[in-house]
């Protein structure tokens, strides 16, 4: 396989029991879907709301020296999608969705750290307080228009009550 970045071929290491490619030239690292917890070292873990809210100060992302170029997947050749990994690591990834992830040199040690210290836990509860904020500002949305119909109908009334119906 060549590397998406510099299109030197890319060597087979395997490391307990995970295989990755390595490019010699710049360091990045391909990973397959499939391999890609083990890669990272994804193991369940717990920890407080309390942690999980504080990994914003305890993490340091990776900057970014270079500008940004899209690169092509080395197993389909389509253009790969530059994303956050775990939406607030600051580690951007190039990821083909049917095959695998593209890490330049460091990220993906990057990648365990941000996890290990509960990254994944906390995109969990991010999504989950994201969801319980859209739904209370749905109630509240729809307390207020029952709340203005009940406004409407009581003035109404008023009205019917003043011209004697």
């Amino acid at each position: 396989m060549r590397c998406p970045k510099c299109e030197v071929e890319m060597r087979i290491l395997l490391e307990d029991g995970i295989e990755t490619d390595e490019c010699p030239k710049c360091g990045g690292v391909w990973v397959d879907n499939i391999e890609e917890k083990d890669a990272l070292k994804m193991k369940p873990a717990v920890f407080t709301v309390e942690e999980l809210k504080n990994i914003r100060n305890v993490y340091e992302p990776l900057g970014r020296e270079e500008s940004i170029k899209y690169y092509r997947c080395p197993r389909c050749n389509k253009f790969m999608w530059r994303k956050n990994y775990l939406h607030h690591s600051g580690i951007v990834i190039d990821k083909c969705k049917e095959h695998g992830a593209f890490f330049d040199k460091g990220e993906l040690e990057k990648a365990a750290e941000f996890i290990k210290k509960g990254g994944a836990e906390y995109e969990k509860l991010r999504i989950a307080e994201k969801g319980i904020t859209g739904t209370q500002n749905k109630l509240i949305s729809e307390i207020n228009r029952v709340d203005r119909q009940m406004w409407r109908l009581h003035y109404i009334g008023r009205i019917l009550s003043m011209i004697g119906l």
